[in-house]
């Protein structure tokens, strides 16, 4: 892409949803209740799964430190997208706009991992019940937490310096809410081929590996499941599929169709469903499916009242 004016580009200018200053205002109004529970859903779950003792085990191991993706992915772009709404419109300093691109990256391909890792340890915790210690020890899990977010830090780090050693010398003007990888690709100018085939490939296997591994773990299961005769432990997983759902499902519908079904408007709403309300929905989901941690949250709530009697 050959775009050259002479004019070095130091920052971009993000249009966000729309012009219209009513639809802007009314969706901050929608979107600001959103991000302050996503916030506090992911914090407030992850702050408990490390206070509580019953539920340091593997599973809500994993899912403190899901709950930390997410708190990362949604703080990463929604408080910018709110300064655009509310202001009608928004600039970002290239240096920002590449550290929104490496972070939001980072956290949606660590995200993948780390799914791929808890569908392992439901397998282990379902099929192999009895050397469940033993398959899932402490050392095992810090090592796939560590491998997702190294995956995920070398997916953002890749994408967002090869974005931005390309030169930005026309165009300044982003049609999108926040750094996404390929608008900003849209906007330089120079050959993008490169960069393009490195999306393919490192969020493509990232992915694909971890979605075939999920598939694989959940087939397992339901051949134990079904060699059993009882549906009773595939219920453990009903969040986690939720989640694996609704998280694989928006990226297959972003980047698996064809390039002439893509339309501006359509695909901000399908980014703002998985930068922002899938971070929100993921605490309720694992909460609101799950006897563990409501009771841990029953337990925090008594202490709380016995301390404020005592006081």
């Amino acid at each position: 892409m050959a775009r050259h004016n002479g004019t070095r580009v130091t920052e971009f200018v993000l249009l966000g949803f729309t012009s219209r200053r009513d639809v802007q205002l009314l969706l901050f109004c929608i979107f600001l209740p959103i991000y302050l529970l996503g916030v506090a859903g992911n914090l407030g779950l992850s702050v408990l799964i490390r206070a509580e003792r019953p539920l340091h085990t593997p599973m809500y191991y994993f899912l403190s430190h899901l709950a930390l993706m997410d708190l990362c992915s949604c703080c990463t772009v929604a408080p910018k997208m709110l300064v655009g709404l509310w202001k009608g419109q928004d600039t970002i300093p290239l240096p920002a706009c590449a550290f929104q691109m490496f972070f939001f990256a980072a956290a949606s391909d660590a995200e993948c991992c780390l799914l791929a890792a808890m569908a392992y340890d439901r397998y282990a915790a379902i099929c192999r019940p009895l050397h469940y210690g033993t398959a899932m020890p402490q050392r095992l899990c810090r090592l796939l937490v560590s491998v997702s977010y190294a995956a995920g830090a070398a997916s953002g780090a890749i994408h967002s310096s090869m974005a931005f050693r390309l030169p930005f010398c026309g165009a300044r003007t982003l049609d999108d809410f926040f750094c996404d990888i390929s608008p900003v690709l849209a906007l330089a100018c120079a050959n993008t081929d490169l960069n393009q085939l490195l999306l393919l490939a490192v969020c493509g296997a990232i992915q694909s590996v971890t979605l075939a591994a999920i598939m694989a773990s959940y087939g397992m299961i339901l051949c134990t499941v079904g060699r059993a005769g009882s549906q009773r432990a595939i219920s453990t997983c009903g969040s986690h599929l939720t989640a694996v759902g609704v998280l694989y499902g928006t990226l297959i519908f972003m980047y698996l169709r064809p390039d002439g079904t893509y339309a501006p408007q359509t695909d901000k709403m399908a980014s703002v469903f998985y930068t922002v309300v899938i971070p929100t929905l993921n605490p309720a989901i694992y909460s609101l499916r799950n006897a563990d941690v409501k009771q841990a949250v029953r337990r925090r709530f008594s202490k709380q009242r016995h301390q404020t009697r005592c006081f």
